[in-house]
C-alpha cells in the first residue's frame, strides 16, 4: 500500500475508533424521496398534482422501499417562485387540497411505515403574507418589526448594493413605509427579521402546528440566509454585471443562524418518533457542514452534503475524497448523499454521454445507495427520467397554471406513470408537458426485471435487508486505479460488503488494497452491473465499463 493510502486508512480508522458510539435512530440510514407535488399525481383532472396524488401512489413509493417522502412547499402561495412564496403557513393550497387531505396522507403513509417530511421555507415568506402586510402598513404596526427595515439613502439609494439571488439588488422600495425591505431572492419574498423574538416564536408554532397533525420532520430553506451583518457594509467586491451574488461574509452562514437551528430542534425533541431536520447545507467545506450538526449534535441531524452533490463528472478521486471526508470529518453526524432534486439538473442529464446513460444511471445510484448514512432520491430518478432540454423549455407557452418561466421547470416535468396520455399523470392539461423524449414510465420499468427500477429496487432492499449495508461501517478501501473508486461496509461480526464502480467508458482492473485484515471471502454477488454470478476471488479484478460489483461475504 503506498504511504498515502495507509495515512487515509489509518486516520479515518481512528476517527471512527475515537467517535462516540452511535445511537442509531430511523433517519441514519434513511432513504427519503423527494416529490414534488404539483408534478407527480393529480386526480382532479386540473393538470396539477396534489395530495391525494401522492396518497394514491404510497403502495409504489412502499414496493420501491423508501424510508421517508419529502414533499416540497404545498401551502397557499401566489406562486412567484412555485410555492416557496408561502402566504399562508398553517394551510393547504386549493390546487392541492385540503387539510383533511394532509391528515389522510400522513394516516395512510404512517399505515405502510412511510415517514411524511414538510418543505419549511424560514428565510422569507411572500409579501401577500399577512404578517407583510401589516408590517409595510406603517413603522408602528406591531409587526413593524418582523422584516428587515432600513432607511438608505430615500427612493433613489437603497442601503446597499448587494445581489441578489435571483439578480438585482437585494432592497425594494416601499412607499407606503418610505424604506427599503431586504430579500436575498427575489422582491416578492421578503427576508423575515430572525433577530426578533416575536418572529421565532410565531414560526416555530408553525413548526409544532405539523408535527402535531403528524410531520415527521423538515426541510429546511435557505437556512444559509436567516441573518445579516446589522452594520449592513458595502461589500469591497461586488458581483460584476451576469454574475452571481455575492453572499458572504455579510448575509450567508453568520453564526447566528445556530441559534434558530438549535431552538428549531428543542422544539422537535418535544414531540415523539425522532423528527428530524434536513437542511438545504450549502457550504464551502467539510468543516463548515460539520457544524451544522452542532458543537453537541443538537442542531440539524441530516445536512446535505453539496460537497458531494456538487461534483458534475465521473471523478473517481473526486467522489472517494468527498466519502471519505463525510465519514472521517463530521463528528459522527449522519452524512446525507444526493445527486438530483428540484433545483438541479437530473443526475441521468449530468453525468450521461448520451451513449451509455442507463449504464451510468445505474452506476450512480449505487455510488449514492451503497453509502451509510441517509440518501435523498429524486422523483423519477428511479426510472430515469431526463431533465427537459433548455431550448424545448424555451418553447413552451405561459399559462394560468404556469404564469412565469424557470428555468428549473426541466427537472420539474410531470411524472411518468405508464404509456397513456399525459404519461398517466392527469386526465387534464398538464402545467407542465412532458419532454418531448421522455419514453419511460413506472409501468414499463415494473414490467422488465433489468430496468432502472428493478436496479433502485434491489439496492433499497439490500439497504434494509442485508446485515453490512444496514449495520455496518464505511470501510477506506485503495482500487489502484484512478478511475475506479472502491470501498467497503462491514459489521461488528464482521460481515462484508464490497463496492467497486468503475466510472470511465472503459474496462478497468482493479487491485484493492487497505483491508484491515486478510481480503475477505465474497461468496456471492449481491447486484452488479452488468449483471454477472462471479464475486471477485481476490484482490485483483476486472470492471466492465461503467461496471458496478456489489459482493458480499
Amino acid at each position: 500500500m503506498k504511504r498515502t493510502g495507509l495515512l487515509v486508512f489509518l486516520c479515518l480508522s481512528s476517527a471512527v475508533a475515537a467517535a462516540p458510539t452511535r445511537v442509531e435512530r430511523w433517519y441514519d440510514h434513511a432513504v427519503i424521496y423527494e416529490i414534488y407535488p404539483r408534478s407527480f399525481e393529480d386526480t382532479n383532472g386540473d393538470g396539477i398534482g396534489d395530495l391525494n396524488g401522492i396518497t394514491r401512489r404510497l403502495d409504489y413509493l412502499k414496493g420501491l422501499g423508501v424510508d421517508a417522502i419529502w414533499v416540497t412547499p404545498f401551502f397557499p402561495s401566489p406562486n412567484k417562485d412555485f410555492g416557496y412564496d408561502i402566504s399562508d403557513y398553517e394551510n393547504v393550497a386549493r390546487e392541492y387540497g385540503t387539510l383533511a387531505d394532509w391528515d389522510r396522507l400522513v394516516a395512510e403513509a404512517n399505515k405502510r411505515g412511510i415517514r411524511v417530511l414538510i418543505d419549511f421555507v424560514l428565510n422569507h415568506t411572500s409579501d401577500q403574507h399577512p404578517w407583510f402586510k401589516e408590517s409595510r402598513s406603517s413603522r408602528t404596526n406591531p409587526k413593524q418589526d418582523w422584516y428587515v427595515w432600513r432607511d438608505g439613502g430615500g427612493p433613489d439609494k437603497p442601503p446597499t448594493h448587494w445581489t441578489s439571488i435571483f439578480h438585482g439588488i437585494t432592497w425594494t422600495w416601499d412607499p407606503r413605509r418610505k424604506q427599503w425591505y431586504y430579500h436575498i431572492f427575489l422582491p416578492e419574498q421578503p427576508d423575515l427579521n430572525w433577530n426578533n423574538q416575536q418572529v421565532r416564536n410565531a414560526m416555530y408554532d408553525v413548526a409544532r402546528f405539523w408535527l402535531k397533525r403528524g410531520a415527521s420532520g423538515f426541510r429546511l430553506d435557505a437556512t444559509p440566509y436567516l441573518f445579516e451583518d446589522p452594520a449592513f457594509p458595502e461589500d469591497p467586491h461586488p458581483p460584476k454585471p451576469g454574475q452571481g451574488a455575492a453572499l458572504e461574509p455579510y448575509n450567508a452562514g453568520l453564526a447566528k443562524g445556530s441559534e434558530v437551528l438549535r431552538e428549531l430542534r428543542a422544539v422537535l425533541n418535544q414531540f415523539p418518533g425522532d423528527p428530524v431536520l434536513v437542511g438545504e447545507s450549502l457550504t464551502a467545506n467539510i468543516q463548515s457542514l460539520a457544524r451544522l450538526y452542532g458543537t453537541k449534535q443538537d442542531e440539524m441531524q441530516l445536512p446535505m452534503d453539496f460537497l458531494f452533490a456538487n461534483l458534475k463528472t465521473l471523478d473517481a478521486a473526486q467522489f472517494k475524497k468527498q466519502v471519505d471526508a463525510a465519514e472521517s470529518e463530521l463528528g459522527g453526524g449522519t452524512p446525507v448523499f444526493l445527486l438530483s432534486n428540484h433545483d438541479r439538473v437530473r443526475a441521468w442529464d449530468t453525468f450521461g454521454d448520451k451513449k451509455h446513460n442507463e449504464q451510468i444511471a445505474k452506476l450512480t445510484a449505487a455510488l449514492t445507495l451503497s453509502q451509510r448514512g441517509a440518501v435523498l432520491l429524486y422523483y423519477g430518478e428511479e426510472i430515469g427520467m431526463s431533465t427537459m432540454p433548455p431550448s424545448e423549455l424555451k418553447t413552451i407557452p405561459l399559462t394560468a397554471k404556469r404564469p412565469q418561466a424557470d428555468a428549473r421547470d426541466g427537472e420539474r416535468t410531470p411524472m411518468q406513470w405508464d404509456a397513456g396520455k399525459n404519461a398517466g399523470f392527469t386526465t387534464g392539461s398538464p402545467w407542465l408537458p412532458l419532454a418531448k423524449d421522455a419514453k419511460v414510465n413506472v409501468a414499463g420499468e415494473e414490467k422488465n426485471p433489468n430496468s432502472m427500477y428493478h436496479w433502485y429496487a434491489a439496492l433499497l432492499k439490500l439497504r434494509h435487508e442485508n446485515a453490512a449495508f444496514r449495520d455496518g461501517d464505511y470501510v477506506p478501501l485503495q482500487s489502484g486505479n484512478p478511475k475506479v473508486f472502491v470501498f467497503g461496509r462491514r459489521t461488528e461480526r464482521n460481515e462484508w460488503a464490497l463496492i467497486a464502480l468503475n466510472m470511465s467508458d472503459a474496462a478497468q482492473k482493479t487491485t484493492v488494497s487497505g483491508m484491515p485484515g486478510e481480503f475477505p471471502k465474497l461468496s456471492r454477488v449481491l447486484l452488479a452491473s452488468p449483471a454477472t454470478a462471479n464475486p471477485p476471488a481476490s484482490r485483483e479484478f476486472e470492471l466492465a465499463p461503467f461496471g458496478v460489483m456489489i459482493a458480499g461475504s
